[in-house]
């Protein structure tokens, strides 16, 4: 349904009271930790740099640092000998609260010939040390600020390279893998991808995310070779942190527009506890916006809450409570009065409910000066609801589809971080994950026949993981991280070891080059495994069962080039072959290309291929008097091979994504206390691959028949997709208000869904043109 792919936010904006004018000052507090063993680092020199003086400060006995600042932008330097110096660059200080920046700085174990002080910013190294190969950290406030981002992590991570989006949904294709091959975590704890409308456009995406920017913390993002730790993946990761609360003061934020509302709230649970909270609430409807809606749209709202609750426990350990989830319903009533019927399918009902959803609990603990273990427990899942139904001649509702699926897992993990002497850090760790689904799919072939049960099941099955890596550093220019994931697959008693290498050359502290290597796998939804498969004479069997990993070598050659203090360029080279692919024999069909077929009547093999390669370019300028951009380049070229063994085009083998990301920040105000900033992004990619249309089929027919014989043998038209930003915040001594306004797709660049067969028997192709804007008013206080 069309309507499934309609998002639309718009925020009820309003005006504050003007105030007299004066220079404010905000707290920058945190804490610095070693980042191999998380002891607290004594004696680090901590300061900004501002058009007036330098503040600064050192660490005390606890790792702790205080400095008040002007509200504004400002880059925080750490430096302590024996320590790579840091930047935490582009931090955002705004007169409503006090900002929270906890660092991890690494140990210096020798010192590269150079004419002047080099600091490792904040903006060039993943949070994750074990993994810098293919990796990029964002920041929470670039998600707002960027363009297209949209407040959206997943929206945000379609401008780096090798990721290519859309419109109406957040999918990621990375390096021309679809986006079910993407891991999502949280806390160090995988989840399904936590995105509203999950899994009803494509697997693996959604409409927009469930993770308010407010609870977010700096976090990564992975596109090939990734490290030993991730596993169950062939895309790429998505490593996201959720802060800590302050512990200093507390801090609320309200948005509140025609769509519904947005609170957040933080804080200690008591003064002078190193114990916090924090929360984020959202609820949204469309019913007032109905007039301007797509009536097909019917009833569209959702709900979502996060939250993270610190607890130190000791002077070693740390227990943190977390969780996030939604809810999205959908729905629309049949029209039984013919005379008002204003579009096609107006006759036609629908409901769709969709929870999902992941909590758990971490404890942290130092083992000694050298080490600390992690252990969580969790549970984490979706499911969904849909029914359709039509009115007929006498107005009486025919059903034709009733489908359920839920997918729930419990999981353990625990870990052992240890550095054994300057040079050689380890992490050893193993996840026990307790698998579970339920599904009932009832259908009619067409409305007005009895509706019949066509897939129906529960069960159970168990995925074992463990991995082991170190990071050495091997004189002065050479990194090498190497390590082993293995997983075991109860129901098919499958073992895959999984060797992952990583290694950087830095040549000088303006170059260098890495290169990586991993074999990685991931298994399907279980049902597919466990449902039973019905021939055609009545026979029933189990034919998934011994179904294997899907599996794929990953290949990176990288080469960075840090020009200036805010300029930097990189590119990678990628290779992936994929391979124990499942097929239906004989067939094109290939699980590599699936987007959102909830059962697959046949039985699977591990015989199908594929293979992706490309190259990916970034030139990036970090904020510099108030000026920065974001240009990336991908080709690539994604094939595969399905049960016939004839190599075709991949379903997202676009070949070049490309995309132009600039902005400009001012201080506005008499005492410049506020701030403006214009943002735009445009993105040049190829449209997705599609099957032939068989014409001469399709009009004898009166029903859409395609050419499978050259299944995905013709692409859709490439897409020019135009996104903006404006953003305007406003700081008092006591609050800070903030009016943002974004769209994406200001062109109504159109996405297309293939073809459509009209009542009158012509066939069109089956578009959507979606232009999504954001008008937003918020107050945090």
């Amino acid at each position: 349904m069309k309507s499934i792919y309609a998002f639309l936010i718009i925020i009820l904006c309003c005006t504050s009271i003007p105030l007299k004018a004066q220079t404010i000052h905000q707290k920058i507090y945190g804490k610095v930790v070693d980042k191999n063993t998380r002891q607290e680092v004594i004696g680090v020199a901590v300061w900004v740099n501002t058009s007036e003086k330098v503040i600064s400060c050192l660490t005390d006995e606890r790792g702790n640092f205080e400095l008040n600042v002007p509200i504004g932008r400002h880059d925080v330097f750490f430096k302590l000998i024996g320590y790579t110096p840091y930047m935490a660059k582009e931090i955002i200080i705004n007169s409503a609260k006090e900002y929270q920046l906890n660092v991890a700085l690494t140990e210096e174990t020798t010192v590269l010939n150079e004419i002047e002080v080099t600091y490792v910013s904040s903006k060039d190294e993943t949070n994750n040390t074990m993994a810098f190969v293919s990796g990029r950290k964002f920041t929470v406030e670039e998600t707002s600020r960027y363009a297209g981002g949209f407040d959206d992590p997943a929206r945000l991570a379609s401008s780096f390279a090798g990721v290519a989006g859309g419109t109406g949904n957040n999918g990621m294709v990375v390096r021309g893998n679809s986006p079910k091959g993407m891991l999502w975590r949280v806390e160090g704890v995988d989840i399904p991808d936590p995105n509203h409308l999950s899994n009803i456009i494509a697997f693996g995406g959604g409409s927009v995310t469930a993770l308010s920017n407010h609870v977010l913390d700096n976090s990564d993002f992975y596109t090939g070779a990734f490290a030993a730790e991730y596993g169950n993946a062939l895309a790429g990761v998505f490593d996201l942190s959720l802060r800590n609360g302050s512990t200093d003061d507390y801090a609320f934020a309200t948005q509140v527009g025609i769509n519904g509302i947005d609170l957040a709230a933080e804080g200690p649970f008591k003064k002078g506890s190193d114990a916090s909270f924090l929360f984020n609430y959202r609820y949204s409807t469309y019913a007032l916006l109905s007039p301007i809606l797509p009536p097909e749209m019917g009833f569209l709202g959702y709900q979502d809450l996060s939250f993270k609750i610190n607890i130190p426990t000791s002077k070693k350990g740390t227990l943190s409570i977390w969780g996030v989830g939604g809810q999205d319903t959908q729905h629309r009533a049949a029209e039984s009065d013919s005379s008002n019927r204003t579009f096609e399918e107006a006759d036609i009902s629908f409901k769709t409910n969709i929870l999902f959803g992941g909590t758990g609990i971490n404890y942290q603990h130092t083992i000694n000066e050298s080490g600390y273990w992690k252990t969580s427990l969790s549970a984490s899942g979706n499911s969904m609801f849909w029914k359709e139904g039509r009115l007929n001649t006498e107005n009486i509702l025919e059903e034709r589809d009733d489908f359920e699926n839920t997918q729930w897992n419990l999981a353990l993990n625990s870990y052992i971080n240890y550095q054994f002497g300057k040079k050689h850090t380890n992490r050893t760790g193993f996840t026990v994950k307790q698998l579970h689904y339920t599904i009932d799919m009832n259908q009619a072939d067409d409305y007005g026949e009895p509706m019949y049960n066509f897939a129906s099941g529960t069960g159970t099955s168990y995925l074992l993981q463990g991995y082991t890596q170190s990071q050495f550093n091997l004189g002065n220019h050479w990194t090498l991280n190497a390590g082993l994931h293995l997983q075991y697959f109860d129901i098919n008693k499958e073992i895959s070891f999984e060797p992952r290498v990583g290694a950087r050359y830095q040549i000088n502290p303006w170059h260098g080059i890495t290169l990586g290597y991993g074999l990685h796998s991931q298994i399907e939804q279980l049902h597919y495994y466990m449902l039973p498969v019905t021939d055609n004479e009545g026979t029933t069997t189990y034919p998934n069962n011994d179904l294997g990993f899907s599996k794929a070598h990953h290949f990176v050659i990288g080469y960075d080039w840090n020009i200036s203090e805010s300029l930097r360029f990189k590119s990678e080279v990628f290779y992936q072959h994929l391979f124990n692919i499942p097929v239906v024999d004989g067939s094109y069909f290939s699980m590599q290309n699936i987007t959102n077929e909830w059962y697959i009547p046949f039985g699977l093999e591990n015989k199908g291929t594929g293979r992706n390669v490309g190259i990916d370019l970034t030139l990036e300028q970090f904020i510099k008097n108030g000026f920065y951009f974001l240009t990336t380049a991908s080709i690539f070229d994604s094939k595969y091979k399905g049960g016939d063994g004839i190599e075709r085009d991949a379903i997202f083998n676009k070949n070049y994504v490309v995309n132009f990301l600039a902005g400009k920040e001012w201080k506005v105000g008499k005492e410049k206390n506020n701030t403006f900033s214009m943002n735009g992004k445009i993105t040049f990619m190829g449209g997705d691959r599609k099957h032939p249309l068989d014409e001469e089929a399709s009009n004898a027919t009166g029903e859409i028949v395609y050419d499978y014989q050259n299944a995905y043998g013709e692409q859709y038209p490439s897409n020019q997709i135009l996104s903006m930003s404006f953003l305007y915040q406003r700081n008092k001594p006591t609050h800070t208000s903030l009016w943002t306004f974004q769209i994406i797709n200001a062109l109504g660049n159109p996405e297309y869904f293939g073809y459509t067969m009209t009542k009158e028997g012509k066939i069109e192709e089956n578009t959507d043109t979606l232009v999504l804007p954001n008008i937003a008013y918020k107050i945090i206080f």
